[in-house]
């Protein structure tokens, strides 16, 4: 679990301020762990705890993981240029591992079942899957926050 001495719980009721693009969703799927990074994401509330908002093509590997599970969690990296954002954004299949392809070490999140790339992010929030709006041709995929950690 990445809770060390690095990283400190966040107020829930705070955790939106953390919150800025890119940012890289984390999810379970079947076979795998996975890492998506999005663009379009941003808090929808924060009271009585932060909820996120974020645009996804319907048919990502990423979407399909947070309504089968329940859950997702949105990392925050230290840097917008690191190169695993845009890797993790180069591949959506079902039986691709992209931690061992990209070489990304990782350790699980807090609350929900996620792999995070410790070393490269700043923080994360950890949500429950409240619902899907598709509009046209995304899908917006909202969650409330459980647990948020932060440098």
């Amino acid at each position: 679990m990445l809770e060390t001495e690095d990283f400190k719980p966040v107020d829930l009721k705070k955790a939106y301020a953390m919150i800025k693009s890119p940012a890289v969703v984390a999810t379970k799927g079947e076979k795998f762990y996975n890492l998506t990074p999005y663009g379009w994401i941003m808090p929808l509330d924060y009271d009585p705890v932060t909820k996120v908002i974020f645009s996804s093509d319907p048919d990502h590997q990423a979407v399909a993981n947070i309504k089968r599970t329940g859950e997702f969690a949105v990392a925050i990296p230290l840097d917008p240029a690191l190169p695993f954002i845009e890797q993790t954004g180069s591949v959506s299949n079902a039986d691709v591992d992209k931690f061992d392809l990209f070489k990304i070490d990782a350790e699980k999140a807090s609350v929900v079942d996620v792999m995070l790339p410790k070393d490269k992010i700043s923080g994360w929030i950890e949500f429950k899957f409240i619902r899907s709006v598709t509009e046209g041709s995304v899908e917006l995929i909202m969650g409330q926050a459980v647990a948020a950690y932060s440098r």
